[in-house]
């Protein structure tokens, strides 16, 4: 379940943004082992926050309004293309789909692939060379559901099918952007690279390798902006990061009438239920961490398929089990309390009941991204932007109120914000939909600032 949305107070801004306007710039906190962030060269104040549109940006807001049934039917389009993450033709179509529209605005393109081994389909990448501010903007192509239910049907100003909101919509209100600022003249000066990744739904292993594009071309950037889901009166600057963790349990297979003794002890499945609720009483309750339990099994065998999405298992009732295995995921919103969070689980783990042997290892996955004080200079450009064009307010969100997202990579590198995506509802389920008028206001609002953030974000001198 997710935790409610809690928007960022005033006050838990106010300092980190001070401190910026005053001509500050902390580069983000990176993972253990990720190399050396280049530090953004400082900048005598932040972009600018007006709430009054330009003529230019006029023609902006204009240009999305005359495109916007006209990017209706691009993601109706891309929508009936099934793309679950598995189906690589399915993702490299979408991503051919959206590479056409990219090169009809002046972009070239190009399709990485991933190795073999990965069984992923690859990225896609688009670039437009130019001055100011070095923009990445990330989308991805695949879904987590696809099929003949899943194709796009519209009622009035909803729409439904995988990948609505999750998120095709946002990669076509991110095309939606770049035409408008195409249209007012302002991307012929402009340097923007497009990188649409092909397995954000489940990313290839490792993990490091599956994201080695998007790691590079944020070393060559200054700022990043992620077309996730998005909010009209939230924008995310901080997100968790995620991990896996499996627990394997071993045990004395023994007849069930002497379960609890010295000689037989407690079993597998006894074993894996205590340090299941031992990780719930001891660790719930910190700000930001969850450690779900997502997939069980036990009994005389158990074991995963090579998805680890799927226990077979088998036993009796007679019969004490000598096996449990048990996976779930754990999010938290900085690397040091990763690390702390799993050596006490591993403490949990290494205390047994009699008669059984327990295990646990972990897989990293998305790395945190934390408050930085350019992320309190992103949240106050936005929501400018937003007030310029008569959307309201933007406050930051809460990062336990998001998972994890292709936009953390970037952070070890270069600022980041998610969320400038469409709104929808349901999404990772097959009830997924988009609010249509969403997506000109994500595409307003995009093209507004990235115009502004072209101009005015410092750009890092060649290392």
């Amino acid at each position: 379940m997710r935790s409610p949305r809690r928007p960022a107070t005033a006050a838990a801004l106010a300092a980190p943004l001070a401190a910026v306007l005053a001509g500050g710039c902390a580069p983000a906190a990176r993972p253990s082992g990720a190399p050396a962030a280049a530090t953004p060269a400082p900048s005598a104040a932040a972009p600018t926050a007006s709430t009054t549109l330009t003529a230019d940006e006029t023609r902006m807001r204009d240009a999305v309004r005359a495109h916007y049934d006209a990017s209706i039917d691009l993601l109706a389009r891309a929508v009936d293309i099934p793309s679950g993450t598995h189906n690589l033709a399915g993702v490299r179509r979408v991503g051919d789909l959206f590479a056409t529209e990219l090169q009809q605005l002046g972009f070239r393109t190009r399709w990485v692939d991933a190795p073999a081994g990965m069984r992923r389909a690859g990225h896609l990448v688009a670039e437009h060379p130019g001055q100011g501010a070095r923009l990445l903007l990330i989308g991805h192509l695949d879904t987590v559901f696809e099929g003949d239910d899943q194709k796009w049907v519209r009622q009035d100003t909803i729409a439904r099918g995988a990948g609505t909101g999750d998120m095709k919509g946002g990669d076509v209100a991110m095309v939606l952007a770049l035409r408008a600022l195409k249209e007012a003249g302002q991307l012929e000066r402009m340097h923007v690279t497009v990188i649409m990744t092909g397995d954000e739904e489940a990313p290839g292993q490792p993990i490091a390798a599956a994201r080695t594009t998007l790691t590079d071309l944020a070393r060559a950037s200054d700022v990043a902006l992620a077309f996730e889901g998005g909010s009209r009166s939230q924008i995310s600057v901080t997100r968790r990061g995620s991990s896996s963790w499996t627990l394997e349990v071993k045990a004395r297979q023994a007849h069930s009438a002497g379960v609890f003794s010295e000689g037989a002890g407690y079993g597998a499945i006894y074993e894996g239920a205590r340090v299941i609720d031992e990780f719930r009483r001891t660790l719930s309750g910190q700000p930001g961490l969850t450690f779900n339990v997502g997939l069980v099994g036990g009994g005389t065998a158990a074991a995963t398929d090579t998805s680890l999405t799927r226990i077979t298992s088998e036993g009796k009732t007679n019969i004490i089990a000598p096996t449990f295995v048990a996976r779930g995921d754990l999010r938290f919103l900085r690397e040091a309390q990763k690390d702390s969070t799993r050596a006490a689980m591993r403490a949990i783990v290494a205390r047994p009941l009699n008669g059984a042997t327990s295990t646990i290892t972990f897989t990293d996955g998305y790395p945190a991204m934390p408050a930085t004080d350019a992320g309190a200079r992103l949240v106050a450009a936005f929501d400018g932007t937003s007030r310029a064009l008569g959307y309201g307010a933007v406050q930051a969100q809460d990062a336990s109120s998001r998972g994890a997202g292709d936009v953390s990579f970037v952070a070890p590198f270069i600022p980041g914000m998610d969320g400038l995506g469409v709104s929808g509802r349901g999404a990772h389920s097959p009830q997924e939909s988009v609010s249509l008028p969403s997506l000109r206001m994500a595409a307003e609002r995009a093209a507004v600032l990235m115009s502004r953030l072209s101009r005015e974000w410092p750009r890092r001198p060649a290392s």
